[in-house]
């Protein structure tokens, strides 16, 4: 499978949860922003709240769309895709919006 067809079948996947996931993310981002003057103990506090908050809510969102959306599975199954990769690639993008929001919180 070519790279460009791989990358547009993950763009379509990601697509049938991205608004929820980028909630939570940009959530995260603004608790940073309001409290990023604070101490850095307190900061840090944040971070790993956050954290854990943006982990709970990817397993929920995981376990959410498998069971609304598990016929969709299928789809990609029939083109070759394996859903665990699909699921590796969201997560590890969402992940990453997560930690480029809250470096953009805190820089601001």
């Amino acid at each position: 499978m070519d790279v460009k067809r791989g990358a547009r079948l993950c763009v379509s996947f990601y697509e049938m949860f991205a608004a929820s996931a980028l909630a939570v993310s940009f959530a995260c981002g603004l608790i940073m922003f309001i409290y990023r003057m604070k101490s850095p103990a307190v900061v840090a506090v944040i971070v790993v709240a956050t954290f854990w908050f943006k982990v709970a809510t990817m397993v929920f969102i995981r376990f959410t769309t498998k069971r609304k959306s598990g016929r969709f599975f299928y789809y990609y199954k029939n083109v070759g895709m394996s859903i665990r990769w699909l699921w590796g690639m969201a997560l590890v993008f969402d992940f990453l919006t997560y930690v480029v929001c809250m470096l953009i919180a805190y820089q601001l």
